[in-house]
């Protein structure tokens, strides 16, 4: 990734977050334990400023939790690592139809000075395509926030997440673990995760299949 991409790519990712922010407002704003779910997108699941470094140590931490939890958890965390790779690279290719278009020529200095519309970021969304691996990363992003519910469910999730936490640490993984707990807390507070799954699917695809129909 050139450092032009590479700050693009940003400028995708924070519209991005901005965008479903306003999208589910009326989550945030008015249905209690949803109030925290912006900042969990965006410096968590989606975006943590210590992105590169938790990916590096992604693959490490897989092989290592094989030996250490169950099937179900490190299928689940796998998710995690399929889902953030899928969203990397969905991220790279809208960066590069916006530095083949409107961001043409400029170089990193003027990028850096660069604002993005939600508009304008689904403009590119529907020129890089892709459109049945944004659904898929839809439903990849509910059935992270299923597990991170199913979770926050658990009577000792704390004894659950020590063995994680260990295997974590011998691999340079801990950013991945700040992930879990922050989805964890998250979902204390919410009763019901399934409605705003079923808000997020239906507006998302919504939108995916809209851009798709004026590709």
């Amino acid at each position: 990734m050139t450092p032009e991409e590479k700050q693009v790519k940003s400028l995708v990712v924070s519209t991005m977050i901005d965008r479903l922010e306003n999208t589910y407002q009326d989550f945030i704003t008015e249905k209690k334990g949803y109030e925290k779910i912006g900042d969990f997108f965006r410096y968590h699941l989606y975006s943590p400023p210590n992105k590169e470094a938790r990916d590096a140590a992604l693959d490490d931490l897989y092989a290592k939790l094989k030996s250490v939890t169950g099937k179900e958890m490190t299928e689940n965390i796998h998710k995690l690592i399929v889902l953030n790779r899928l969203t990397d690279e969905l991220d790279l290719e809208t960066a590069r139809v916006l530095l083949a278009g409107k961001f043409k020529n400029m170089d990193l200095a003027e990028l850096e000075q660069q604002t993005l519309s939600a508009d304008e970021l689904n403009e590119a969304i529907a020129e890089a395509g892709r459109f049945e691996d944004r659904e898929l990363q839809i439903d990849m992003v509910c059935e992270s926030l299923a597990f991170f519910f199913a979770l926050s469910k658990l009577p000792l999730i704390r004894l659950v997440l020590a063995p994680i936490k260990v295997a974590a640490s011998m691999v340079g993984a801990m950013d991945l673990v700040g992930t879990m707990e922050a989805g964890y807390d998250l979902s204390r507070g919410i009763k019901n995760m399934q409605e705003f799954s079923d808000a997020f699917t239906e507006r998302e695809k919504t939108l995916i299949r809209s851009l798709s129909a004026t590709a």
